[in-house]
């Protein structure tokens, strides 16, 4: 679940050489925050996907791997989930995925 989302983020720290959006949603303390965070973290890289060069080749290829449609739904499923207990699960699944494929990007 969320591997889209992963990516995206492991895209934006490995690019811009910045933990932000994994420390900001590992401490998010509620799913509004988690959802604005996640939305801050699209539009970033929307522009960054616009940029005409990068820094990080690796992080350039899988940036274009990324399904948008995906993360999208996977942001919307997020979104259906109720519990805290739960949301505190996959956010922290989604930020040790970023953080994992974040470091193969930056080898």
């Amino acid at each position: 679940m969320a591997e889209g989302i992963a990516e995206l983020l492991a895209v934006l720290v490995a690019e811009n050489e910045s933990y932000t959006y994994v420390d900001k949603l590992g401490y998010a303390p509620s799913k509004d925050l988690v959802l604005y965070y996640l939305r801050e973290a699209l539009r970033d890289f929307h522009s960054l996907k616009n940029k005409p060069q990068w820094g990080n080749p690796k992080a350039f290829d899988e940036a274009k791997r990324i399904d948008m449609e995906s993360v999208e739904k996977e942001i919307q499923g997020i979104e259906k989930i109720s519990g805290m207990k739960e949301l505190r699960e996959v956010v922290s699944l989604i930020t040790a995925k970023a953080l994992s494929i974040a470091s193969r990007l930056m080898d």
